[in-house]
């Protein structure tokens, strides 16, 4: 097995990279919004995207009989918020910048193709002038940064030999992944059920930040069942935002990790992901009621977090044999 500190830089980069991707998505979501929507579902909607990354919004949002005329400034602000701001964890330039400091400490281990791409992506975006960018297309600018990150996964899919440096970069992923997507599905059930927020934010629109809207329109129809959405994003296994197609990549990661610990008895980490499997294969993810499975997704959530501190204790912390530790 890898050196653990390796092993913390790998994981670590796989899990910014997803997180700048989730806050691109939302970001690309609202912004798409900003041309033929009312102010108050626009506010709604910011609302809903920074209590999904789990801050609160920044500044003051439009309301009241003057909301047409501060909603565009408004949301120069708070979409500022999540790109350039570097104090805020969750923005595209802090995120990119973490990811790329955890790509330069193992620079010797990754393909030259993988960390030029990812310093290409950084570089530009902490050159872009956001307001400049903002003037041109307020989504531009978004839609390009998850363009970039589609070419990083290409290039990690095509560059990287499937060894342990690139098991513990996808490993970060979807660990990562698995645990906003439970918070997103979360908080558009809460959403759903506050009546001024049921038209702002439509299942429709869940689909769309997750990439499956026309998947579910080629396999329902045109209309979107609550039901079917939130069945379909969380046990399709072909989807890859699902949670199932996300805790079944998890399981055969840490299989190859760890191949000993996915054997009885199970390492903690393994017992964990198999936990998570069998929650999402067998819960009530969107059934009528919808208190019981906003619940079951915050359940999803907290596990997830546990698996992450299962898999830094196991393999990602360093911790010397008892015989050596003062």
């Amino acid at each position: 097995m890898m050196l653990a500190r390796v092993a913390a830089e790998f994981y670590w980069l796989g899990r910014y990279v997803e997180r700048i991707e989730h806050t691109a998505r939302l970001l690309r979501f609202q912004l798409d919004r900003l041309a033929d929507r009312p102010a108050d579902e626009l506010t709604l909607g910011w609302q809903a995207v920074y209590r999904i990354l789990g801050q609160p919004p920044v500044g003051k949002t439009a309301s009241g009989d003057d909301a047409e005329t501060v909603v565009m400034p408004d949301a120069y602000t708070l979409a500022g918020g999540l790109v350039e701001e570097r104090a805020n964890p969750d923005s595209l330039l802090s995120c990119w910048e973490h990811g790329r400091e955890n790509g330069q400490r193992v620079r010797a281990q990754l393909p030259l193709p993988v960390w030029t791409c990812l310093n290409q992506g950084y570089l530009w975006i902490r050159d872009r002038d956001f307001s400049a960018a903002w003037s041109e297309a307020p989504a531009a600018l978004v839609n390009e940064a998850i363009d970039r990150l589609r070419l990083f996964a290409g290039v990690v899919d095509a560059a990287m030999p499937r060894d342990e440096a690139w098991r513990f970069l996808e490993l970060g992923r979807f660990i990562e992944r698995v645990q906003h997507q439970a918070v997103l599905l979360a908080s558009w059930i809460e959403f759903s059920r506050e009546e001024h927020a049921a038209n702002a934010l439509s299942w429709a629109d869940l689909l769309r930040v997750c990439g499956a809207y026309e998947v579910y329109c080629r396999r329902h129809s045109t209309n979107v069942d609550r039901t079917e959405a939130l069945n379909l994003l969380t046990r399709d296994p072909e989807l890859p935002r699902s949670l199932r197609f996300s805790v079944h990549r998890i399981e055969e990661l840490l299989t190859g990790i760890d191949p000993v610990g996915a054997r009885y008895p199970l390492a903690p980490p393994h017992r964990m992901a198999l936990r998570l499997t069998a929650a999402v294969e067998m819960g009530n993810n969107g059934g009528s009621d919808e208190t019981d499975a906003g619940g079951f997704f915050r359940s999803l959530e907290d596990e997830s977090r546990s698996l992450h501190h299962l898999t830094m204790a196991a393999y990602v912390t360093y911790s010397p044999p008892q015989g050596l530790a003062k």
